[in-house]
């Protein structure tokens, strides 16, 4: 058996997975295709990546045009010039064939969707983030890392519904004021590249000391945003649990002869949103960098 360095293997595992892929293009430009959506969403500019979303305009493809977003979106994996790096493009849609097509289409899914795990696994035997950074630009210099690792989805059965709609809730984790000190603990063991151990030190025994001040009883939440992103909602007619949701980051493949109702992606904030208020958790944060509140109920 021969031996790759790592970069070479992350290459050849690479070009496996193009290969792949571009047998699944020939697929389904051969079999019949029922219906095709996508939704195209604007590209995120090189350094806005953490600015705030307030509005995104949603653009419609459908028939041939769907289609073919969609194949240059499952092999979309390298950085746009003047776009984000750090933000990965979405391409929310799907696409409806004939039931019989399944048999064709499962087994390259499944080869696509393991070699994708297998390319995360050689990038995990890398070492730090510092060193997967290396060996992955080193080896596919341009890749965007995530966008590779994403895998294609392909449903089979019949559908009552399929709805698209925006997801960007908060992420709310419960903690004891014992366990956030054992966190803070932790964490001193980590010094950030641009801090040297004296100045982290320093910082965490601020922390350590804030919280040591607040009531044994204190109840902590950790309250992460999560990115505005796609989702899709479905609802099957003869399988539990019926309701399923799934990331809408690529087209999805679907296999059924009947057509579900569908509600298309509009453009985000929807009209109709109400705000969300949650008056327990807020005010300013404990320690901001871990994004930590007390719970005020």
């Amino acid at each position: 058996m021969e031996t790759f360095t790592p970069t070479a293997a992350l290459r050849q595992q690479m070009e496996r997975l193009e290969e792949a892929l571009a047998r699944l293009a020939d697929q389904l430009t051969q079999l019949e295709l029922l219906e095709a959506h996508v939704y195209p969403l604007p590209a995120v500019a090189q350094g806005e990546e953490h600015e705030p979303i307030d509005t995104i305009t949603v653009g419609y493809l459908d028939g041939e045009e769907a289609l073919a977003a969609t194949l240059a979106a499952y092999r979309d994996h390298s950085a746009r010039t003047g776009c984000s790096t750090k933000a990965t493009h979405r391409l929310p849609g799907w696409m409806r064939l004939p039931a019989a097509s399944a048999p064709l289409l499962r087994p390259l899914i499944d080869e696509i969707n393991e070699c994708k795990l297998t390319f995360k696994a050689l990038v995990q035997q890398a070492g730090s983030r510092d060193e997967k950074f290396e060996l992955v630009h080193r080896a596919l210099p341009g890749v965007i890392t995530l966008q590779i690792y994403r895998k294609l989805t392909l449903l089979e059965g019949d559908l009552h519904s399929l709805g698209f709609t925006w997801a960007d809730k908060q992420s709310i984790n419960r903690l004891s004021r014992e366990q956030v000190l054992e966190m803070l603990e932790r964490s001193r063991r980590y010094v950030p590249a641009l801090s040297d151990n004296e100045e982290w030190s320093k910082m965490v025994d601020q922390e350590v000391y804030d919280i040591r001040r607040l009531p044994a009883d204190a109840e902590l939440r950790i309250r992460r945003p999560v990115k505005t992103h796609p989702m899709i909602n479905l609802l099957w007619l003869d399988r539990e649990p019926r309701k399923q949701q799934i990331k809408a980051s690529l087209p999805l493949l679907l296999c059924a002869d009947s057509q579900p109702a569908v509600t298309h992606l509009g453009h985000y904030p929807p009209k109709l949103r109400q705000a969300r208020r949650d008056r327990k958790i807020g005010g300013e944060p404990v320690i901001e960098r871990l994004h930590l509140y007390l719970y005020q109920g």
